[in-house]
């Protein structure tokens, strides 16, 4: 396959069959998890100034793949999100997802809403089976959110229809977006034909509503060795409505 034959929906769709059952968790994704959550912990799911209690957010993530980052943040931040709306284009992958998570949300029960007959949990988990492009006729876009997340999916979206893409998620949310993804200074001389290499910060920067970028290597320096994940963790902060 080549890049000019690449769709990336049809792509996904077809790999969302198989991608549960081929994922090989290993120490790159290990040192992924681990600098996200300390950088939103840092920096988005931080207390508010009247208290220790930290501030209460809706999050969208798109691309949820069969769950790893959603189960991730809701393990992590689950008592400040108010609001959890796990998005992707393969309703394989949305089927792994809700299998995947289905032990964490139901095992709050702790939880309750005001008539105390279902958790909060539950109510504030939603799978939405649709890719980015699609996602207003959903409904999904009725409402913005705290933080808009997308990990290692803009790699993937098509350099011609990353602009659009990238300014859908800005629109979705009233705080922060942060993708993780690929990243190089120099372009490599061999790139899959389903991967793509973008200027994210040019991309957010030439938005109006964007106040501030920022850009985290996800890389780990020992002594001896270096871990580099050829990735990192952008973050958007929008100007106040």
């Amino acid at each position: 396959m080549s890049s000019a034959s690449y769709n990336p929906k049809d792509y996904w769709i077809e790999q969302g069959k198989v991608y549960k059952n081929n994922f090989r968790y290993n120490n790159k994704f290990e040192l992924q998890e681990r600098l996200l959550i300390e950088y939103l912990a840092s920096n988005i799911f931080t207390p508010t100034n009247s208290g220790d209690e930290p501030a209460e957010f809706s999050v969208l993530e798109v691309g949820c793949g069969f769950g790893r980052i959603t189960k991730l943040l809701l393990t992590n931040f689950g008592k400040s999100i108010t609001k959890y709306v796990a998005v992707d284009m393969s309703p394989d992958q949305i089927r792994n997802a809700k299998q995947f998570l289905e032990g964490l949300y139901l095992e709050e029960k702790a939880v309750t809403t005001v008539d105390d007959s279902k958790s909060k949990y539950d109510n504030r988990l939603e799978f939405i089976v649709s890719d980015i492009q699609s996602l207003p006729s959903t409904g999904a876009t009725n409402q913005k959110y705290a933080l808009v997340l997308a990990c290692e999916v803009l790699l993937h979206v098509l350099p011609s229809d990353i602009h659009q893409v990238m300014h859908q998620l800005i629109e979705m949310s009233n705080r922060h977006v942060i993708n993780v993804d690929w990243y190089e200074e120099e372009l490599p001389k061999k790139i899959a034909p389903h991967n793509f290499i973008h200027h994210y910060e040019e991309i957010y920067t030439s938005n109006p509503s964007v106040k501030r970028v920022h850009r985290i290597p996800i890389v780990k320096k020992g002594i001896l060795s270096k871990l580099d994940t050829k990735q990192s963790i952008f973050h958007a902060s929008k100007q106040a409505d």
